[in-house]
């Protein structure tokens, strides 16, 4: 748990992860310094001399490959063509204070926000109102988008799974032990009425690099 919450912390902090652009080779960048596989950030590129976002990244070590960045796009402004460039700056982390928690049933769920009062927590009733099936990797990383959440915290059999939010990457994991199984995709004071055989197994195949 202490490697987590140091992990946590140095982000939250901006000191280990704020990295600077050394390469551009298409939708590759270079970085100056390593940064954890999976976690994801944000690209600033000068614009009118203000730093604005221009991309996604998602960190692979030494470099990170880019994304498209549209959370802000409006069809009644044209957005500015900037690319990113040698030298820009990019930031991961950056909303990793902010989570929602996937758990199977109340008392666990109360746990874990227990243990994480410190963060934000994006309560897990207004995603559950908006599904009409099981949940994707998609409804996730879109749902993340909106109300900016940057960790997914997974409770899944005897281990507790921190997913970046939109790589879907495991960055950490740690031992929790649940009181009670899956019966549902997870809890909710929201009227499920979704059920599958084998949820942990579902979400276990959702996440990437979780044997990393």
């Amino acid at each position: 748990m202490r490697i987590i919450f140091v992990l946590l912390f140095a982000i939250f902090a901006n000191a280990a992860y704020i990295a600077n652009i050394t390469s551009v080779n298409g939708l590759n960048i270079g970085l100056n310094k390593n940064i954890q596989k999976g976690v994801s950030g944000i690209v600033l590129c000068p614009y009118e001399n203000e730093n604005i976002i221009c991309a996604r990244a998602i960190s692979f070590g030494d470099y990170a490959k880019l994304y498209a960045y549209s959370d802000l796009k409006n069809e009644a402004f044209a957005l500015p063509l900037v690319y990113p460039k040698k030298g820009d700056k990019v930031i991961f982390g950056k909303d990793y204070g902010r989570i929602m928690i996937i758990a199977p049933n109340q008392a666990d769920y109360l746990r874990l926000k227990n243990r994480f009062k410190d963060f934000t927590i994006i309560p897990v009733d207004v995603f559950a109102a908006f599904l009409k099936d099981l949940p994707k990797r998609s409804d996730f990383i879109n749902f993340a988008r909106k109300l900016n959440i940057g960790l997914y915290i997974f409770a899944l059999g005897d281990k507790i799974y921190y997913v970046d939010s939109f790589s879907f990457y495991v960055i950490g994991k740690e031992s929790f032990k649940l009181n009670k199984k899956f019966k549902i995709p997870f809890y909710s004071s929201y009227n499920f009425h979704l059920k599958a055989k084998n949820i942990i197994n579902y979400y276990k195949k959702m996440l990437r690099g979780l044997n990393d």
